[in-house]
């Protein structure tokens, strides 16, 4: 029979990932989201602008980023509230909060560039109408720059995550267990 551990017998870095229902839905929520619109914005660049799947992406996607803003806000709220009760003794916990918080500044920077950039109205789910909040050419243009700037940064980060989260499983320290669902 295997006794229960006390909190202090258990390494900081296990200590650390606890992790509600909530937070960890709306992460795989995320990830879902986060890659299709990574692997589909970039990918569709490589086809024509009139190609119908292109087209197609480009009117799905803010509308799939639009509905995910507030699902997105609900977990940095929940990240938040939760990050004072977690200490970062190590330098690697150090590291993974600082490349978490680099993560939700990119993914904060992109929705809004992305809102910001809409160069016409959208129907959201052929229900809602989306305004194009800016009409100014030349800030739609840098705007558009800028999203792509922070779309490839939140691609690399997310590599970056993809990465460290193999690393560690490969060292034996299950990081994914602490995002399942049914435990």
């Amino acid at each position: 029979m295997k006794l229960p551990r006390s909190p202090s017998s258990i390494p900081a870095f296990d200590r650390a990932g606890t992790y509600t229902k909530p937070r960890i839905f709306l992460h795989w929520l995320s990830a879902a989201i986060i890659l299709w619109a990574t692997f589909s914005g970039f990918g569709v660049v490589l086809l024509a602008p009139t190609d119908p799947f292109r087209q197609w992406v480009e009117s799905f996607n803010p509308q799939i980023t639009s509905l995910f803003i507030p699902f997105f806000a609900w977990r940095l709220w929940l990240a938040i509230k939760a990050s004072p009760a977690q200490r970062r003794t190590t330098t690697q916990e150090r590291l993974a909060s600082v490349a978490h918080t680099a993560i939700y500044a990119a993914v904060t920077g992109v929705l809004i560039t992305g809102v910001l950039m809409m160069s016409h109205p959208v129907l959201l789910l052929d229900l809602v109408p989306l305004p194009q909040l800016i009409h100014s050419k030349i800030a739609l243009l840098e705007l558009h720059e800028l999203h792509h700037v922070l779309c490839a940064i939140l691609a690399g980060l997310v590599a970056l995550h993809l990465g460290a989260v193999v690393l560690h499983q490969l060292r034996g320290k299950p990081v994914l267990d602490r995002m399942r669902l049914s435990r």
